[in-house]
C-alpha cells in the first residue's frame, strides 16, 4: 500500500509539471519545459515572458502592459529598469520563450506564404499546383467560382490575430444581397468562406420596384490543415 501511494503522488507530480502554464509563479526557480507552454498562442508566450519581468518590478512603456500587471496584487514598480535583477534561471526561462515566440512567428509566416502561393494559383488557374501541392481539386462549377470570388477579396496581410485565432472578413452587400468573403484560421485549422446569406438591407419587401428574386441562402466552406509546415486542403463543407 504504500509504494502504491508513493507512485500516484509521483503520478500526480508529473501531470502537475506537464499541465498547460498558467502563469509564471515558478519561473524564477523552475526551468519551464516545452510541454507546459505546447498550444499557446505567440501572445500567450510573450504576455510568460513580460510576466517574468513584471514580478521583478520592471515598468513597461507599453500602456497595455502596465496596465494589465498594475492589477495584479503582486506587482511593483521599480520605476527605474536598471535596478532590476533577473536570476539565473529567469534568464534561461525569458530566453527559451523567446525561441519559442520566434519559433511560432516563423510558423505564421510560413503559413501566410502558403495561402499567398495557393491564392495566386486560384487567380492563374494553376490546377496542376492546386492539385499536387495543396490537394485541391474542384468539385464543380460553383466551387470554382465561389472560391475564386473569395480569394480574389480577401487579404492575407491584414488577418487579424487573437491568441491562435486569426480572420479577414469582407461583408458585401450590392443592393440585391449580402454576402460575406472570409478566411479563419484557429491553430492549425483554416477555412475559406462564401456565405451567401441575406437580402440587402435597403429592400424592404419584394414588389415592383426590385428585380431582386428570392433565393435561398447558402454557405461554402473550403477546409483546410496546416501540418509540417505544409497546406492541404481536407474538405468542401456546403450547407444550405
Amino acid at each position: 500500500m504504500k509504494y502504491f501511494i508513493v507512485f500516484f503522488y509521483s503520478i500526480l507530480c508529473f501531470e502537475a509539471k506537464s499541465q498547460t502554464l498558467k502563469d509564471c509563479s515558478t519561473c524564477s526557480v523552475q526551468l519551464i519545459k516545452e510541454q507546459q507552454i505546447k498550444g499557446l498562442s505567440i501572445d500567450e508566450v510573450r504576455l510568460l515572458t513580460n510576466e517574468i519581468l513584471a514580478r521583478n518590478g520592471f515598468h513597461f512603456e507599453n500602456s497595455r502592459f502596465q496596465n494589465f500587471f498594475e492589477e495584479k496584487s503582486w506587482y511593483k514598480s521599480k520605476k527605474d529598469n536598471k535596478s532590476v535583477i533577473i536570476n539565473e534561471i529567469e534568464r534561461k526561462n525569458i530566453k527559451f520563450f523567446q525561441n519559442k515566440t520566434k519559433e511560432l512567428n516563423e510558423n505564421r509566416e510560413e503559413l501566410i506564404k502558403q495561402l499567398k502561393i495557393f491564392k495566386n494559383n486560384i487567380i492563374q488557374n494553376d490546377n496542376f499546383n492546386l492539385q499536387n501541392a495543396f490537394n485541391y481539386k474542384a468539385e464543380d462549377k460553383y466551387d470554382t467560382k465561389y472560391l475564386s470570388s473569395v480569394i480574389k477579396r480577401i487579404d492575407l496581410d491584414d488577418i487579424n490575430w487573437y491568441k491562435n485565432m486569426g480572420i479577414h472578413k469582407i461583408l458585401v452587400d450590392n443592393g440585391f444581397v449580402i454576402i460575406e468573403y472570409s478566411i479563419t484560421i484557429q491553430n492549425d485549422k483554416v477555412s475559406i468562406i462564401y456565405n451567401f446569406m441575406n437580402k440587402s438591407q435597403i429592400i424592404k419587401e419584394f414588389d415592383i420596384y426590385t428585380d431582386y428574386q428570392s433565393e435561398g441562402e447558402h454557405m461554402y466552406d473550403w477546409q483546410f490543415e496546416f501540418k509540417n509546415n505544409k497546406v492541404s486542403f481536407i474538405r468542401l463543407a456546403v450547407a444550405g
